[in-house]
């Protein structure tokens, strides 16, 4: 019998989607003409669908917030997952911070396998460049350590994990869940990269109503195109000496007698942290100039 509804883009493989309907149920689908560009359906996404033998996506439904790459709408709250191994991509977790930032969504910073002796150190770097930007945890998904915490933040909220590959993504979901939903990969023998076990996006809901959705392990991200003077807002952390710069507007880059620089030099503030910000002002600079060309 064909009929029409709605509900929740739960897992997309291969231009196939599952679709969790109103009814609770889930229902294979494709999507319907311009929806089948890439990119047009992101898992979270609300849609209308016509069921018959197979169900058809006929439109999707004002999404809330969205990020892009990982694609995923309508989340609450992002978690960013760093370990000492593979080594932490820290301009990564500045690229995703911005997005949530620009999204208006919760974000917390977690340090997965802190069982590892190199932990301490990685847990001591995201403290001093997030505290003021970002919850944090430390965790263990082999021991255990702040699961339950972690836990806590998340329930009751869609919840989109996002992070290089081999960090222990779903690993962690597994440790939430407490069985194995999840497959779990390793570092590659050379360059110690990540393996990417997880090949789509999946929502996995817990009994308490707490969604988590994990994402394929990723080592680059493009910050999208904007007005390069518009980055020293999601940088929060430098407003205080910002106000001990002599120009009003000042980028924090080639201007002279700048506070953010002298706090730099002075070790008031992050210096690695500092160049990862000049890395994206000067990148994002280049494309604006080149807008038009």
């Amino acid at each position: 019998m064909k009929y029409r509804t709605y509900g929740q883009v739960i897992k997309g493989v291969a231009g196939c989607y599952t679709v969790r309907t109103a009814q609770g149920e889930d229902v294979p689908c494709f999507a319907r003409g311009k929806l089948r560009a890439k990119g047009a359906i992101f898992i979270g996404d609300i849609v209308d669908l016509t069921v018959d033998k197979e169900g058809v996506i006929e439109q999707v439904r004002p999404r809330a917030s969205a990020l892009v790459r990982p694609y995923v709408s309508n989340m609450d709250a992002l978690v960013i997952v760093v370990a000492p191994s593979p080594k932490p991509d820290m301009l990564l977790a500045d690229k995703l911070i911005i997005g949530a930032s620009e999204q208006d969504v919760d974000t917390l910073v977690c340090v997965n396998k802190a069982d590892m002796e190199q932990a301490e150190d990685v847990a001591r770097e995201v403290a001093r460049d997030y505290e003021s930007l970002a919850d944090i945890a430390v965790i263990s998904t082999q021991t255990g350590q702040g699961i339950e915490a972690l836990t806590r933040w998340m329930r009751g909220r869609f919840v989109c994990l996002a992070g290089q590959s081999a960090v222990g993504k779903s690993s962690l979901i597994n440790a939430i869940v407490g069985q194995t939903r999840m497959r779990t990969g390793d570092l590659s023998a050379k360059g110690g990269r990540g393996k990417n076990t997880t090949r789509h996006i999946e929502i996995v809901e817990l009994a308490d109503g707490t969604k988590i959705a994990d994402t394929c392990g990723f080592n680059m991200l493009e910050m999208p195109l904007f007005d390069p003077a518009r980055l020293r807002g999601y940088y929060t952390d430098f407003d205080d000496f910002a106000q001990e710069c002599r120009y009003r507007g000042c980028c924090h880059d080639s201007e002279e007698d700048c506070g953010v620089k002298r706090a730099v030099r002075e070790g008031r503030l992050s210096a690695a942290r500092y160049e990862r910000y000049l890395r994206l002002y000067r990148d994002i600079k280049q494309r604006w100039n080149k807008r038009y060309e």
